[in-house]
């Protein structure tokens, strides 16, 4: 009656609300609409930082008359960490709706909010978490008597939140009923041991007909709730399934239908308010309202079924703790198959990542690997390849993804370089491609160039290669391929070329002899086009010290005679030009007149009737340096 007075009130107080504006201004909501949200269970509970609470979070929605509404849609949300699960549920015919808190990773106060829409104000749970629980180690019995002594009595642990047992002596737990109402007898409270083990002896629950929760709780730990407890209520003889066997979900997604049992007596008649306990044995998924009680049918459903993140076999068990009854446990049996196609847990790889440039001779084998958000492989998905670059030829994929979700094509290309390969799954562009890597082919001498030229006593020669394989791709890193042999003028032999990158090798040699050099270069045994090249060696600039004068040693007075100058390099070759500023002199005089050539000499004209009788000296300088003899001795005489 409370609630029903107070929702009159509410009425009531609309009604007059509606007066005071003028009446049409405001509209209230019919019967059967929501205009209320209220909270009914849940709030201010403890709980293990990162774990779920012991109980759900339930609100009801009432109409203007403080009827329950069905059908309406609660959305949750989890305020400082952690999550709801679900985050939004239907009202039930009770106008009930609820969600599974978890509690963040922190020791702190927690909000949670239940919305409906066009309904002010949300409800706001709060809810502490802690860094120690209570946790119940016995199996409880899922039927009690009024007045007799549970069988088996409760036993909790103390641990922390990672689920390691707390050894704390002296530590004192109390238990009150959650819910159901009644009272309980025998010791309602029990010391832990120095082990962190609390034990209760003669505890028993006292009460009509009905369904109960324990809550069991010590200071600075999170409370432990027991799972429903049925007393006074007829003896089960059997229990069998309802709905909710054979189902096919994707991985990570509640079955269609919730599981459900219903529950016996001797005579077959069903037997309402007998807890049933629903437990994962295989699959690795989990369950929503795992503890749910019969109803007026004998009929207890799971609140949902979630499968496990593996594709395959998944199993839920449902039994009547602690009874032995015909058909328990009763055992649902569901197919997990995997869900759409993720980008980032999908791959691209490729077999081998490096290939040759060819037409077709070397490919790499692309795999595709297809998955769900969970790794699980799918079958059956189109996959798409791209490429980048030039010279491609790539196969696609001829069939789709195969029951190991692969599916895998080919890829060659005439050019060098690095390829990337993406590839999209069912409509799905994948996050990461794979590398390919394009190698040029042998360097081939029919598409490789060099370039040769002239050379200069004393002075380094660079050859130049540029290598290419048969396809014209740069050929980089074959320097072993180039055979190289100087002979001609400078018969050197073979010299070794050095890689430069991108295809580009060099060679240098320094030649000493003045002429022509004939450069042989080979690529992989075969002769380059216009091999062997000619190299046209200079002589180097003009040396005083190699350089020589042609000076007769006696002369006739009488006679006309003519002194040469051969200029040569620092290796004795003559320079074949002209220009050096050669100067002749006898006995220190000035300098004679000198005739240049132009083919590396230099002449000087004579007539002895200038000269003394007498012995001369004969100077030759190139820029004030004395070429090599000078100066010279001459005689001249008479006939």
């Amino acid at each position: 009656m409370a609630r029903r007075s107070s929702t009159i009130r509410f009425a009531l107080g609309l009604a007059a609300l509606a007066t005071a504006c003028g009446g049409d201004d405001l509209t209230l909501p019919n019967e059967g609409e929501p205009a209320e949200l209220e909270i009914l269970d849940g709030d201010g509970q403890n709980g293990t930082v990162g774990q779920a609470l012991g109980e759900s979070l339930v609100v009801r929605v009432l109409d203007r008359f403080g009827d329950p509404v069905p059908g309406v849609a609660v959305r949750w949300s989890a305020e400082g960490g952690g999550s709801v699960n679900p985050q939004e549920s239907i009202t039930d015919q009770q106008g009930r709706a609820s969600t599974e808190r978890t509690l963040g990773p922190q020791p702190a106060t927690y909000f949670t909010i239940a919305m409906v829409e066009g309904l002010e104000p949300p409800a706001t749970f709060t809810s502490t978490a802690l860094t120690a629980r209570l946790v119940i180690t016995s199996q409880l019995p899922a039927i009690a008597t009024s007045g007799v002594p549970l069988v088996p009595q409760p036993t909790l642990q103390l641990q922390d939140a990672d689920g390691t047992p707390i050894a704390s002596e002296g530590v004192v737990v109390t238990v009150q009923i959650a819910s159901g109402g009644g009272s309980l007898t025998g010791s309602t409270s029990a010391t832990s041991t120095a082990a962190g083990e609390v034990a209760f002896t003669d505890l028993a629950i006292r009460g009509e007909p009905g369904t109960r929760r324990l809550i069991f709780a010590a200071e600075n730990f999170a409370p432990a709730t027991s799972t429903p407890i049925a007393l006074g209520v007829g003896v089960p003889a059997s229990i069998e399934p309802v709905a909710g066997d054979d189902q096919t979900a994707p991985v990570g997604e509640p079955v269609p239908i919730p599981p459900a049992v219903r529950v016996r007596d001797e005579e077959g008649n069903p037997l309402s308010g007998i807890p049933v306990t629903f437990r994962v044995t295989e699959g690795g998924g989990s369950v929503s309202g795992g503890t749910p009680v019969t109803d007026r049918d004998g009929v207890a459903a799971v609140g949902a079924w979630r499968l496990g993140t593996s594709a395959g076999a998944n199993e839920l068990v449902a039994e009547v703790s602690g009874q032995d009854l015909s058909g328990s446990p009763v055992v649902f049996s569901a197919t997990a198959t995997s869900g759409g196609v993720s980008a980032t847990e999908s791959s691209v790889e490729a077999s081998p990542a490096t290939i040759t440039a060819s037409n077709g001779a070397s490919a790499a084998t692309i795999t595709v690997r297809v998955r769900d958000a969970f790794g699980n492989p799918i079958e059956g998905v189109p996959v798409a390849l791209a490429v980048d670059g030039s010279g491609n030829t790539l196969t696609q994929p001829a069939e789709p993804t195969d029951a190991n979700g692969v599916a895998s094509g080919r890829l060659s290309s005439t050019a060098a370089g690095a390829r990337t390969v993406t590839a999209t799954a069912g409509g799905v562009e994948l996050a990461q491609g794979a590398t390919v890597t394009v190698q040029p082919g042998p360097a081939a001498a029919g598409s490789s160039t060099a370039t040769v030229p002239n050379g200069q006593a004393g002075v380094a020669t660079t050859i130049e290669i540029h290598l290419k394989d048969a396809l014209g791709n740069p050929a980089s890193g074959q320097a072993n391929a180039i055979g190289i042999t100087i002979g001609g003028a400078n018969n050197i032999g073979g010299i070794a070329a050095g890689d430069q990158g991108g295809g580009r090798y060099t060679a240098s040699y320094t030649p000493e002899a003045a002429g022509t050099d004939q450069v042989a270069i080979r690529v992989s045994g075969a002769a380059l086009a216009g091999s062997p090249f000619t190299s046209r060696v200079q002589a180097g600039p003009t040396s005083a010290a190699h350089s020589s004068a042609d000076v007769p040693s006696s002369v006739s007075i009488f006679s006309t005679f003519v002194i040469t100058i051969t200029a040569r390099d620092q290796f004795g070759n003559v320079v074949g030009r002209g220009g050096e500023p050669f100067e002749l002199r006898i006995d220190g005089g000035d300098p004679l007149e000198l005739t240049d050539n132009g083919d590396g000499t230099y002449s000087a004209t004579i007539r002895s009737f200038t000269l003394s009788v007498d012995s001369h000296l004969v100077s030759v300088t190139l820029a004030g340096t004395a070429v090599a003899g000078s100066p010279y001795p001459m005689r001249v005489t008479f006939p």
